[in-house]
């Protein structure tokens, strides 16, 4: 019986994961602004279980692998693939979901410290 529910939440949870993050696949843009108030443009393509990051004006590509997916929320790690000597390398990062067109991210050091947020509007 302990086995049989392990399984039925671990289904649960993986079914919860895909529903939110279908419901969030596609382009999306907005600006990113550090605890600083320094401002960028930033682009976010959500894709099946993965995400691609880019921001124009410092040249920096990311993945973003999510580790946990609620309802409402999205939280995992972001690897810079291009641009280590540019960006932050080895942030944790949450995106929120306000409503079908609008996502807020923001990125924290691994300690936990609050280094930068962005909004995104969806493109397509």
């Amino acid at each position: 019986m302990r086995n049989l529910l392990m399984v039925f939440l671990l289904v649960l949870g993986q079914a919860a994961q895909a529903d939110f993050l279908s419901d969030n696949r596609g382009q999306w843009e907005g600006t990113g602004v550090l605890a600083s108030g320094f401002e960028w443009p930033i682009y976010v393509k959500f894709m099946r279980n993965r995400a691609e990051v880019f921001t124009p004006d410092d040249g920096c590509e990311a993945v973003w692998t999510f580790e946990r997916v609620t309802n409402h929320m999205m939280q995992g790690w972001e690897e810079v693939t291009v641009g280590i000597d540019r960006c932050y390398v080895g942030l944790k990062f949450v995106v929120t979901r306000y409503d079908e067109n609008r996502l807020e991210v923001n990125w924290f050091k691994p300690n936990g410290t609050f280094v930068a947020e962005a909004v995104l509007w969806r493109v397509q």
